[in-house]
């Protein structure tokens, strides 16, 4: 994980802290509209205006305008809520999606780079020093599975009387 993260594809911890500011940001602003729509209806005594149009155009049926558009206003708010519920489930998702593939990236990148190898018994070996067979090495560092078997080449050399040339 440690390769993953040095090149810069271990989003999921780069995007705690934005997603975090940006809630924070998301409060700032209902707080600041509030107090800005608070400010306003002390100002304009918007409700007792509203009940003297009422009055006053009783023809419009303005009480019932009124309740259309409080009604509207609450059903666009349980609305609003439903697609930020889905819009967090979605994220959520995307971060574990995101997960799995870094670890994937990092099983697959596991085996790059360069391996010492020698020349002589082909044994490779480890960050620690030690020696290993090839199929032993690539099956502890991979998800590889052997199946032994001969080439021809060396069914000729280790069974020259089975194999006419």
């Amino acid at each position: 994980m440690a390769e993953v993260k040095k090149r810069g594809l271990d989003m999921t911890s780069e995007l705690i802290p934005i997603k975090r500011s940006r809630q924070v940001a998301e409060i700032m602003v209902i707080l600041i509209l509030s107090v800005i729509v608070y400010r306003l209806a002390a100002r304009y005594d918007i409700l007792e205006t509203i009940l003297l149009l009422t009055r006053k155009y009783e023809a419009w049926e303005l009480d019932e305008i009124i309740t259309v558009m409080l009604f509207l206003f609450f059903i666009l708010a349980l609305h609003s809520f439903a697609q930020w519920h889905r819009l967090q489930r979605s994220e959520n998702s995307l971060l574990k999606i995101n997960k799995n593939l870094e670890k994937t990236l990092h099983e697959i990148n596991q085996l790059r780079g360069i391996l010492p190898i020698c020349a002589a018994c082909k044994k490779i070996r480890d960050d620690k020093g030690f020696w290993y067979q090839v199929d032993i090495y690539i099956r502890d560092h991979s998800k590889v599975e052997f199946s032994h078997s001969i080439c021809p080449e060396c069914e000729r050399k280790l069974y020259p009387g089975l194999f006419k040339k």
